[in-house]
């Protein structure tokens, strides 16, 4: 998703642009808004410097590389790490990029937070790019990976996707095809990795966007690299609550993630916030995830269950009016389905 930051008051920002029937049932009280009862915590997020949108060096041994919105993550030391693999098409770009900040080391390990064809895309280039490479997934990764059905799909929406990397002018080269590879560490809850002696990244499973979908915690530097577990910022500063598969495990990932200790936080596609900015965000998102619960609610209630009207009445507010550049509409909604059928199922009322 292509997003870039906005300065809102999440209050006033909920209140201007819900439907009517749940606006009308807004509250702010002592800096929550209040929706049938639930606290949704509000503050104000400003665009500064604490608010990346750019590749480059973050900080310290972080680093994000390629393209902004389709990154990848490196953190440097004795055995560097590199999360995620973006588009195959983009690999060289994201190659380069990693050997001119390890300047003569060997590339370690890639982890993937997740199976999506715009995550893993890259990983088998890598593989022949970085002799000796390691590939760390999650159980249900490496499965899927395995699966023909799923090789073509990835390939198929890759070739897809090449007109957006155009239209945005990504550093793209179609030569470059997605090249399946081997899973060769299987990583859940409770595993560490270790780019340096003396600092451990933490895996944490973190279902709900995916089946798969991992998150990595760096205590020693509070950085929390969370992919879509955390939601996406849009281009109003809005965050998309990404649940495809399971709202409520997607809900419960992101109230654990919240308790995290952080002074960075690395989101799948735009940005890198650090300070404030990566702490409130949690926050946020939070709030942004149970108002889309309410907003689903209430319209699937108004539409008689009308899936297909129901997705039309939420992108009229949540995608048509934001400007470009945005996720293309087609992927967009294909995924407001998915997200809209997660919280119909956690309602009890599954379409």
């Amino acid at each position: 998703m292509l997003c870039r930051a906005a300065s809102i008051v999440i209050a006033a920002y909920v209140s201007v642009r819900l439907i009517p029937p749940v606006a009308d049932r807004l509250d702010s009280v002592d800096g929550f808004v209040y929706i049938r009862g639930e606290e949704y915590p509000t503050g104000t997020w400003n665009h500064s410097e604490m608010i990346i949108d750019h590749v480059g060096h973050i900080e310290g041994p972080l680093y994000m590389l390629g393209d902004a919105a389709i990154p990848v993550y490196l953190w440097d030391g004795d055995r560097p790490i590199l999360f995620d693999a973006g588009f195959a098409f983009l690999g060289e770009l994201y190659a380069s990029a990693i050997e001119s900040v390890l300047t003569g080391k060997t590339l370690h390990t890639c982890v993937l937070t997740h199976s999506h064809f715009d995550h893993c895309g890259s990983a088998g280039y890598f593989k022949r790019r970085f002799p000796g490479l390691q590939i760390a997934a999650a159980e249900h990764t490496r499965s899927t990976l395995e699966r023909p059905n799923a090789i073509g799909l990835i390939r198929e929406l890759t070739r897809a996707a090449v007109h957006t990397a155009r239209a945005n002018g990504f550093r793209y080269d179609t030569t470059i095809e997605f090249e399946p590879f081997a899973v060769d560490r299987v990583l859940k809850t409770g595993d560490m990795l270790f780019p340096a002696d003396d600092t451990a990244i933490h895996v944490i499973e973190t279902p709900g966007h995916t089946r798969d979908c991992l998150s990595f915690y760096i205590p020693s530097h509070k950085v929390l690299i969370s992919s879509e577990a955390t939601g996406i910022m849009d281009s109003s500063g809005y965050i998309v609550s990404d649940c495809l598969v399971d709202y409520d495990l997607y809900l419960d990932s992101l109230r654990r993630l919240s308790t995290l200790d952080i002074d960075i936080l690395c989101l799948g596609h735009r940005y890198a916030l650090t300070g404030t900015d990566a702490r409130h965000y949690l926050s946020r998102s939070l709030a942004h995830c149970l108002e889309f619960r309410d907003i689903v609610a209430d319209t699937l209630e108004r539409v008689n269950q009308d899936l297909a009207r129901t997705v039309q009445h939420i992108k009229a507010w949540e995608y048509d009016p934001k400007p470009e550049p945005k996720q293309p509409e087609p992927a967009y909604v294909i995924n407001l389905e998915a997200r809209v059928k997660a919280v119909a199922r956690h309602l009890g009322r599954p379409l």
